[in-house]
């Protein structure tokens, strides 16, 4: 007889791998065993098959014995009604739950189908997924009306849509642990509406300053936050209550606390990012991207950038995934003038930098695939300012030139072609 629990074990290690996130274990639904089965969710997969137009009642997984036989098969199977039986990308089951008749895929001896399954969930799923930086940790900041007037909210939100972001201090509550380089999502608590309202960095580690209610003599931990989205919930729709439930079916990270500074779980992390930038596209909320950290991407993706806003104006999404890729391969240095923050700043500039597209996406006026490595180039913001003075841009070689020329005038040395 096999050792059923080192298979259950085993087939639970794949099934998270693949991206399911373990429920709970049961004993089998109408069967006579003492074994138990493990019920597993996949929230990006659900969320996938219903962006891709599919109505989905079945939303549960489970690896469990496939019929009362003392040495049965153990298989995964799902609601009938599932996509997954339906869709080509998917192999087709290779056995079936006695119990209920339910197709279901296992492991034989020559026919991994259950293996194979995963590995193509995993691939179905990660074709847009956002791979979550497993050296940074995400916290929840809250902002909350009735206690606090964030009366320039509107014009945080021009400066970023401007500029590609914006700083602001905010209070972190009682942690402490929170460093530069952090994911930071911002929810809006109070009267409605209410939900996650902006996403950003941490910019600094804790520091103590002021109270911001101002009274005196009273202190309150802080760190710098750099938005790269921030929506103004008078104007546009929050990711609310429902999506949230969504990502954490399970309901165990408290979304709406009293304080800032609370850890989100990391289980839970993969699938906000996807639902957060799905959320952002959907209702047409622009991050430039320009400075926020490194989120892990594939390099052979392929990146859309350029697709028209009808907001108050006519703006262009720039995709923050092909910056990362660009500064992979770039790196944080100036390619006009060789300003690199780090070397002049110490640690409070690493990983500071604009990214300047070489052909200006508003010129473009069209959605276009990029190629990180060759569309894209680091600036300093001061070149970059100098860059977009005038209408064509200059070139990087342009303002290389001038830079060049101005040098010499000031030496008294003729300028001479770079």
């Amino acid at each position: 007889m096999t050792d059923r629990k080192a298979t259950y074990e085993s087939l639970r290690h794949k099934m998270e791998e693949a991206g399911f996130v373990f429920e709970r274990e049961r004993r089998p639904h109408k069967q006579n065993r003492k074994e138990s089965e493990l019920v597993f969710i996949h929230p990006k997969l659900i969320n996938k098959f219903e962006r891709e137009g599919f109505r989905v009642n079945a939303n549960k997984f489970y690896i469990k014995p496939l019929s009362d036989n003392i040495d049965c098969e153990i298989g995964l199977i799902t609601g009938i009604s599932s996509p997954i039986y339906k869709l080509p990308e998917f192999i087709k089951p290779n056995t079936s739950d006695s119990n209920r008749d339910n197709p279901a895929w296992t492991n034989k001896k020559n026919d991994s189908a259950l293996d194979n399954l995963l590995t193509q969930i995993k691939t179905y799923v990660g074709s847009n997924e956002i791979t979550v930086d497993k050296n940074t940790s995400t916290f929840l900041f809250a902002w909350n009306p009735s206690k606090w007037d964030w009366s320039d909210l509107q014009e945080n939100i021009d400066h970023l849509d401007n500029v590609g972001y914006v700083v602001r201090q905010w209070s972190c509550g009682n942690s402490k642990n929170i460093k530069k380089g952090d994911r930071v999502f911002l929810v809006r608590l109070g009267e409605e509406p209410r939900g996650i309202m902006g996403s950003g960095y941490a910019k600094s580690s804790y520091y103590v300053a002021p109270h911001w209610d101002k009274s005196e003599g009273k202190t309150a931990n802080f760190i710098d936050i750099e938005f790269d989205i921030l929506i103004n919930p008078a104007k546009n729709k929050l990711l609310g209550k429902d999506s949230l439930d969504k990502c954490d079916p399970n309901k165990i990270q408290q979304w709406f606390p009293q304080q800032s500074g609370i850890s989100i779980k990391i289980e839970l992390l993969s699938s906000l990012e996807s639902i957060w930038f799905e959320f952002i596209r959907k209702n047409k909320h622009i991050g430039n991207g320009f400075v926020s950290n490194d989120v892990v991407t594939k390099e052979t993706e392929s990146f859309m950038e350029g697709k028209s806003k009808e907001i108050t104006q006519t703006r262009y999404e720039r995709n923050p995934q092909a910056r990362k890729i660009c500064l992979k391969h770039h790196g944080y240095t100036c390619h006009v003038c060789e300003f690199n923050f780090e070397k002049y700043f110490g640690e409070i500039g690493k990983g500071f930098i604009h990214v300047h597209h070489i052909n200006a996406i508003a010129d473009i006026r069209k959605e276009y695939e990029i190629d990180p490595k060759n569309d894209l180039i680091p600036v300093c913001p001061n070149c970059h300012a100098m860059i977009h003075s005038k209408r064509p841009a200059f070139t990087i070689d342009e303002i290389r030139e001038i830079i060049k020329t101005t040098a010499n005038r000031i030496t008294g040395t003729e300028s001479q072609p770079l």
